[in-house]
This record gives structure tokens, sequence and C-alpha cells, in this order.
């Protein structure tokens, strides 16, 4: 299938649009329908949950982060629903996840023990390709990498989770959903072309080095 796999582009460009786009769709078809901007908000986002437990269960591969988002829309939804406490707790879903990205890869980095190194080693203990992952890893240089980038995710994660959070409490239920979008899509935009441009440089530094 097109979008089975993780790694390839169909399934990333499917992720992305179910968990970025089609909420703003949703909510704003749905909202005219509904009592409440929490039903609107809780029916909208249920999609991408639905999403990542059925590609997760679809695959048998176990998706950290999206389960994470899982619970914390389970949270979010009985805080809303039960406790009455209105759409903010949903709308603050997103940040709960981000924040709690945020301190374990700030905690893991902390203490010497990025926690993308460990992601990485969980699927060598049962796969052939064992030895090519640990000897990537031994790489020093490798190592080192995987451990800043820990460190940039983790200040990038509690960024977005405390402007998220500022946005929440200062934006309607609406103008929330489409600020967060449009800050999602420019981050991605954003990174995209951070690194075409990396791989441009490198190419050029590559071909002047050959001269």
């Amino acid at each position: 299938m097109f979008i089975q796999q993780n790694g390839k582009p169909g399934y990333q460009l499917a992720r992305l649009a179910i968990g970025v786009l089609t909420p703003l769709i949703v909510y704003f078809v749905i909202r005219p329908h509904v009592a409440s901007d929490t039903e609107a908000l809780a029916f909208a986002w249920f999609i991408p949950v639905a999403w990542t437990l059925g590609s997760s269960l679809w695959q048998r591969h176990l998706d950290v982060f999206g389960l994470l988002g899982v619970v914390a829309y389970g949270i979010t939804l009985a805080i809303s629903v039960l406790l009455g406490a209105g759409a903010l707790p949903l709308k603050l879903h997103h940040a709960l996840v981000a924040g709690a990205i945020g301190l374990v890869c700030l905690i893991s980095f902390a203490i010497g023990k990025p926690i993308f190194l460990l992601i990485l080693r969980l699927p060598a203990k049962n796969s052939t390709d064992t030895s090519q992952i640990e000897e990537v890893l031994a790489n020093p240089l490798v190592v080192r990498r995987i451990t800043y980038l820990t460190l940039i995710i983790g200040i990038a994660a509690l960024a977005d989770a405390v402007i998220q959070t500022v946005l929440a409490l200062a934006l309607s239920t609406s103008a929330f959903l489409v600020a967060t979008t449009i800050i999602h899509i420019a981050t991605v935009a954003g990174i995209v072309i951070g690194v075409l441009l990396l791989f441009w440089i490198r190419s050029r530094s590559q071909g002047m080095t050959e001269h």
C-alpha cells in the first residue's frame, strides 16, 4: 500500500494531513450542527486519534509519540466532558503532549541518556539489522549529533507547548485552530526548507572540494 509504511512519503503526507489539516476542516464543518465548541472540537480531534490507533494496529508498529497524543486526548476529553470544563482542556491537549515530549527530551539529555538513542536501539533488539545499527551508533560523532538533536527537539517542544497554551487562553476555539494550523504548516515548511538548504550547501561544498 502507498501509505502503509512509516518510511514512505505517502504515509508521512497522509499523517501530516490528518494530524494538521483534518481537525480544522472537520471542526468548521461540524460546528454549525452541534451545541458547543467542546463537541465540535472533540469530534475534530477524534479523527487523528482514530488514525493513530488504527495505523498502529494495522502495521503492528508502536508509535510512542502518537499514542502519547491519544492518551492526552482521552484525559482532556474526560476533563472537558465529565467535569464540564468546556473546550479549554481539549484546546490544550497538544500543548500537553508537546510539554511532555520536551521534558522527556531535556531530562534524558541532562542525565546523559538521550531518549532518541534509546528509541533507535529498541527495534534493533529483534532485527536482522542489529549489527548495522549498533555499528552506526558506535560512532561518537553520530551519538553527539543525536544528543544535540534531542536537546534541540526538547527546547522546541517546550516552546511549542508554551505558545499553544498562550493561544488557547487568549483566542476563541475557531481562531485557535486557525492560528495553530498556520503555525504547524509554517514549522513543517521551515523544516523542509532547512533540510533542502542543508543538502544544497553540502553538495556545493563537496563539489568545491572535488575541484
